[in-house]
């Protein structure tokens, strides 16, 4: 069975993103695991080690579907929340390209996590019982991969996103 290894990167990244009428903000922030190295087996799909991404598109943003935070409570009251997680880039499954390949086609390094801070509240209204949920926000890139030595696209639309920040969600019953 063959094996590979990537080393895990770090740059520092932070950004700071506000919600009108929530007063809230996120920081993402780089966390940068020391030497760790990555091993992945050739049973997690085919491998291209001459591959290379093309095609590479913007998808936009998403917000993430597990919540970072959550906050609820009566009417009268200011839901706060004020929490710092660490979240990863995701990807497709089976890419089939090294690490680095897909970094350098989609302009930041895949194997690093970012800390994000959530931090925001809100106002209750009197005699309802309000949720505040923070979920991570992400932004994406499409692309293809081509093959060097085979000269041909060998996988179409995989993608890449990393978080960069906090969107937030206010129900009120």
């Amino acid at each position: 069975m063959k094996r590979r290894t990537a080393q895990f990167g770090a740059t520092a990244v932070a950004l700071t993103a506000c919600l009108a009428g929530t007063g809230a903000t996120a920081q993402a922030q780089s966390v940068s695991p020391t030497a760790e190295t990555r091993t992945v087996s050739a049973a997690d799909g085919p491998f291209y080690p001459y591959g290379k991404l093309v095609h590479v598109k913007s998808v936009g943003t998403k917000c993430g579907k597990k919540p970072l935070a959550k906050a609820s409570g009566p009417g009268g009251t200011r839901l706060g929340i004020s929490e710092t997680k660490s979240v990863s880039t995701t990807l497709s499954k089976n890419i089939g390209v090294t690490y680095n390949a897909i970094s350098a086609g989609v302009g930041w390094d895949v194997e690093k996590s970012r800390s994000i801070t959530v931090s925001g509240t809100r106002e209750v209204s009197r005699g309802k019982h309000g949720t505040l949920t923070a979920y991570a926000k992400y932004s994406g890139k499409k692309f293809d991969i081509y093959d060097n030595i085979q000269f041909k696209i060998v996988a179409k639309n995989k993608t890449a996103y990393k978080p960069i920040g906090v969107c937030f969600t206010y129900t009120e019953k």
